[in-house]
This record gives structure tokens, sequence and C-alpha cells, in this order.
């Protein structure tokens, strides 16, 4: 984000004379108004006072930035005035106040647009800089002024990082710094695809002969971040996310926005878009295309919720199952074990409400989402009541925040500790208590009876869907409502092992056969199928399979993809179909082959894995032809001199398409 991507013409002042300090921020509030950046004039104007009452924004040598934050604004704003005679602004050296900022910042966003007030006050500190920009005589000129300024800063950063890194070492030659393409990754789990994702766009970046630097927001946390000064730098912006992530800081930023898996399966595409001349600029509150409606909403902000559940249930899983083995269960570590599984377990239902109202409406929507969480565990609602109780909650912070910015006019501040939580907790409750959790009890206990009593041919069909789901889109919608199901579903039960186990396990086994089958089938069963690259990637996959990394198996589904999918989606559902009526479970929603020596009925959980793997390996190595046989239908599909293209390039299209 740079300066003119916040400060409009509208909002540039240059023959106002305000008789004191009062008047100059009344002003500045009346024309950053005109950019459409508040929503409430009243309310920001008094956050701004309320400000100036702490301490003086007078940075001296006559210059003054007031700011604040206030739900009065809806995204960030700058405007300046100049005050050719002065203002006495109380500034911390007592001289008049010549040249004015003013910074207008939503209260939930983010701190990205600080970096401008940053670089602005690193200008500010040249005194031709502000001799110049007092004596500009038109809007034009003084915003001319400070890009052209800003951007001999950017420049001579640029060249000093350049030098720095030439000097550091001898064989880089450009600036890693400035990068054409900034792009975010993330995944619900944030884990496989989210890793996925930023490695497919930075290696098609470099095919392409694109620097590019990915900021991948997953489970280990935040790698690689994207800094201020390469955000501004970039020409566009690249998200491929399924939740939540920072938006704010790439404002006036050309922006392509999609899913994770889309990052995974058309980076190339992805990244023109980005380099379009049409790619549509961010600003806030647009969808820039993406798919805006209601289920998708709803689907991202259960994502965000689910994303923050993941490791506790792992952690509460496991440490129970861990206290409930026979050697530790009459011990005192085990009762220890197991009290801080429960504990961890209690707080599954509140945790995950809570973020799925934070997604919703930011932090004031915490407190409101976890009682509703809590109430759906005291009324044994379950996990249906704990997801219907967070969009509550959301929806009740929403509300009244746009209550108080119609009725408070900018007094609200002393309600945000207080106020906001207390309404929002005692309207989730009431909610709660009188409306969704009655439903959410009803359809909860359904499901769970379901499983416990169903058939085992029932049990045998469900397991054989829920699998072949988990491998029928490789991170696609099938593949996330199959693992959200999983992971909401142990979480019902947890920290006890209960019907939700079971769906989890035949859910991981479902993602763990297609790499574990394709690795079998290019290294062992059918060498001669596979080209040289695939069985060199056989152990990858076969690692990447035992960890429950679904994606390993890519690499092996680039040639007769048809195909080789249905051999995945065939052998999933054998090892489902066999988990569940065994009556498997596993504690975790992830771990793999880690997890397994602590699964209910380990044995079957193995038994599964192996048919499932052994089946799909076999349909990979019969399904595909031998190498040499593709080898000789290629050249027979390859136009000779006296052909027709045409009717080649039929021929080769065949080929690749069977």
């Amino acid at each position: 984000m740079r300066i003119h991507d916040l400060l409009d013409e509208k909002a540039v002042e240059l023959s106002f004379t305000p008789i004191n300090k009062e008047a100059a921020i009344s002003h500045l509030v009346e024309i950053i108004a005109k950019t459409g950046c508040l929503s409430d004039q009243e309310r920001f104007k008094a956050a701004v006072f309320d400000r100036e009452a702490k301490g003086s924004t007078g940075l001296g040598e006559g210059i003054a930035i007031p700011h604040a934050k206030s739900a009065g604004c809806v995204r960030p704003g700058l405007a300046a005035m100049v005050v050719k005679e002065g203002v006495d602004f109380e500034s911390i050296d007592g001289k008049p106040v010549k040249l004015i900022f003013l910074i207008a910042s939503p209260r939930q966003a983010s701190d990205a647009h600080l970096d401008v007030l940053a670089r602005l006050s690193t200008l500010l500190i040249d005194e031709k800089f502000r001799q110049d920009l007092m004596s500009c005589e038109t809007v034009e000129q003084f915003l001319s002024l400070i890009d052209k300024a800003e951007g001999e800063d950017l420049a001579q950063q640029e060249d000093e990082q350049k030098q720095h890194a030439q000097e550091n070492s001898s064989d880089k030659a450009q600036d890693e710094s400035s990068y054409d393409i900034v792009a975010v990754t993330a995944c619900p789990a944030g884990l496989s695809h989210t890793y996925m994702a930023a490695e497919a766009l930075e290696q098609k970046a470099k095919e392409l002969g694109i620097s590019i630097k990915v900021e991948a927001d997953g489970a280990a946390g935040n790698r690689n971040r994207l800094l201020p000064e390469e955000i501004a730098k970039a020409k566009a912006v690249i998200v491929a996310a399924d939740r939540a992530v920072e938006m704010d800081r790439f404002m006036g930023k050309p922006l392509v926005r999609t899913g994770v898996v889309d990052g995974v399966r058309k980076p190339q595409e992805l990244i023109e878009r980005a380099l379009a001349k049409d790619c549509p600029i961010y600003t806030a509150g647009s969808s820039l295309g993406e798919k805006a409606n209601i289920p998708m909403k709803l689907y991202r902000h259960l994502m965000s919720g689910l994303t923050y559940i993941l490791p506790l249930a792992a952690t509460a899983g496991i440490l129970s199952a861990i206290a409930r083995l026979g050697f530790v269960s009459d011990t005192s570590l085990g009762l220890f074990l197991d009290t801080i599984g429960y504990s961890i377990g209690t707080l599954l239902f509140p945790v995950l409400s809570a973020f799925i109202a934070f997604s919703m409406a930011g932090r004031m929507a915490l407190v409101a989402g976890f009682t509703g969480g809590v109430m759906a565990d005291m009324a044994n609602a379950g996990v249906i009541g704990a997801v219907l109780n967070g969009f509550v909650g959301g929806a009740v912070a929403f509300l009244l925040a746009k209550a108080a910015w119609r009725f408070l006019k900018g007094h609200d501040a002393m309600f945000a500790l207080l106020v906001y939580p207390l309404l929002g907790a005692t309207l989730t409750t009431l909610i709660a208590q009188f409306i969704t959790n009655i439903p959410s009890v009803l359809v909860d206990q359904a499901v769970q009876n379901f499983i416990i009593d169903a058939k085992w041919y029932e049990l045998t069909i469900m397991g054989a869907v829920l699998a072949g789901m988990m491998s029928a889109d490789m991170g696609g919608p099938f593949n996330k409502i199959a693992y959200a199901c999983g992971v909401l579903l142990l979480a019902d039960c947890l920290p006890e092992t209960g019907p939700g186990s079971q769906v989890m396990s035949a859910v991981m086994l479902g993602g763990m056969v297609p790499p574990l089958a394709a690795s079998i089938a290019a290294g062992i069963l059918g060498k001669k199928h596979f080209n040289q690259d695939e069985r060199k990637a056989a152990l990858g996959a076969f690692f990447k399979g035992l960890l429950f990394i679904t994606e390993g198996v890519l690499p092996f589904l680039k040639r007769y993809p048809k195909r080789m999918r249905f051999a995945c989606i065939v052998g999933s559902a054998i090892a489902g179909a066999i988990a569940m009526p065994l009556h498997t479970g596993l504690c975790a929603p992830h771990g793999g082959i880690f997890i397994i020596p602590l699964a209910q009925n380990p044995l079957f959980v193995v038994l599964a894995l192996l048919a499932g793997t052994l089946v799909g390996a076999i349909l990979f190595a019969f399904l595909r032809p031998k190498e040499q046989e593709f080898k000789e239908a290629l050249a027979s599909a390859t136009p000779q001199k006296t052909e027709e293209p045409s009717n080649s390039t039929q021929g080769h299209e065949e080929v690749k398409a069977q």
C-alpha cells in the first residue's frame, strides 16, 4: 500500500485557515468524509478528539498527524491540509503547525496502513520536502510531489537492499525484497494444501520468469510472512485461501482471490489473471470475483472455526487415548493425562463457536461466540449446536456494532470491554437456550444414534462414501466436506471414543490410501507402467501417505487422470468400507500412522489400510498401459511431414485424454 492509495484528491486542502486546533481537525474530518471512508462522521471526529486528549499529535517542525481507530470508519483513509499562516496545535516544540495529515482507520482493521504512516513520517523528516509541500499551489502538484518523493524513497530502499544482497551473496543478481507478485495460501487445517499451493505458485512463477513471494499461513505458523515494503513494490497479489486471512494490507493492489485448491491446480492461470491489465483493484469489502454467495460465506466462517479446533482436538484425543492404555490407565500418570485431555476437550465447542463468530464480526464477537459454545455444551446440543450458536454469536455481535454506530455517535469506546461482551453473551444465551439448542439436541442425538445403531451394511456404505469423497477431488468440495464431517463428529465425542471417531477413521484412511497405492504401484507392482520421474516420486508419496497427506498422489494423476482418480476412489472406498463395520476409531483429526497405535481396534485399522492400498495399487498398475506402449501411441500420434496438422493434433489429444 502506498500513500496515494489512501490520499484522495478530495481530501487535500491547501487554502483553509483554521482559527484553532479544533477547527483544523473538524475541517479535516469533513473533507475526508467526502472520500466515502467514514460511515459516521461525528463518531470518527469524537474518536480523533479523544486521541488528542491523551496527547497532542503535533510532532514539531510544523507537522501534525492526528489519527484514530473508530467504528465510524469503514476503510483506511488519509486527508491533508496546508495552513500557510500556521495554527496552534499544542506541538511538542510549541511552534505553530503548517502541515497536517489526518489518518482514519477502521476499528477492526489490521494495522497494514500503519506502514504508510511510518513512510509518511520518514518523508516529512526532510525539511525541503516539507517546504515544497507547503508551497504547492494546486492539489495535483501536492499529490505529485508526495508520489515522487515516496517513489524515490522506495527506490532508494530497493537499491540499498540490492547492494546489501550483493555484498553478502555475489551470485545474487536481483533484489530479493522486490517481487512481481506476492501471495498468501491458507487452508482450514493449515497443512498440506497450504504448502502445496505455495510450492505450486513458486514453481510456476519460476518457469514463467516471474518473481514471487508466497506467505504460507499454515499450522506450523505464518511461514515467509510478507513485509509491507514487499507488498508495496509488488505488481499484484494472489490470495488462495479457504479461510479468513488478513486482507487490509493489500488495499489498492490488483488482487486475485480464490480457494487454496486453485493455487495447487491452476497456478499459471492465477498468475496470468493477477498480472492482467483488467485485474480488479482490492478495496475494503470487495469480493473480487470470488464466490460471495451466502453458502460460500458460511463455509468460510465454518472453516475458520475448524482451523482453530484442530490442534485442540488432536491434543485432547491423543492424551486421553494414552491415558486409556492398559499399562497407564490405573496409574496417577493416567489420571493426570486423562484430566488434561478432558479439560481441553471441554473447550472444543466454545473455541469452535468463538472463532466462527470471530470470522464474522471480529474480536468483539469472541465472547458472544464463546458463550454460544458453552451453551451448546451445557445443553448437550453437540457440535451442531456449537456451529449454530457460533453463527448466532457472530450475527449478534455484528448487529450490536451496527446499532452502536448509529446511536452512540462515537462514544462507544468505553463500551467495548464491558457492554459489547455482556450484551453479546446475554443475547446469544437467550437465543441458544430457547431457539437453536432445542433442534440441535434432537438432530445431534439422531446422528449419533444412527451411527451407533446402524447395521453393518449401512456402516459399510457410509464408510465407503466418506472415504471415497476424500480422494474424489483432492482438496475440492467433496474432500473438504468429508474431512469437516470427520473432524466435527470427532469433536462431538472427544475426549471419549464414540461414533465420531469411527467416521474419522474412515475419513483418514480414505486420505492415506491414494499416495500409498500409487507408491506401491510405481515402486513395486507396475514399474513398467510408470516413467522415471514417477518411480522417483514413489518413495516420497509413500511417506506422505503414511502421514495422511493425500496430495502426495498428485504427480501420478497427470497422465490418464480419470483412470487414476478412479483407482484412488475405489482404493479409498475399500478402506472406509472395511474400517467402519469393524468399529475402528481414531482419536485425532490428523497424524496418520503415528496415531494408529492409539486407535480403537488398531489391528483392524491396519487391515483396512492394507486392503485399500493393495486394491488401489493393483488398479493403478492395471488401468495404465505400460510406459513403452504409451510412447509408441504418442509416436504414432506425432505429426509426420506428409500428414495434415489438424489430424495429427487430434490424435495426440486422444492419447493424452485416455
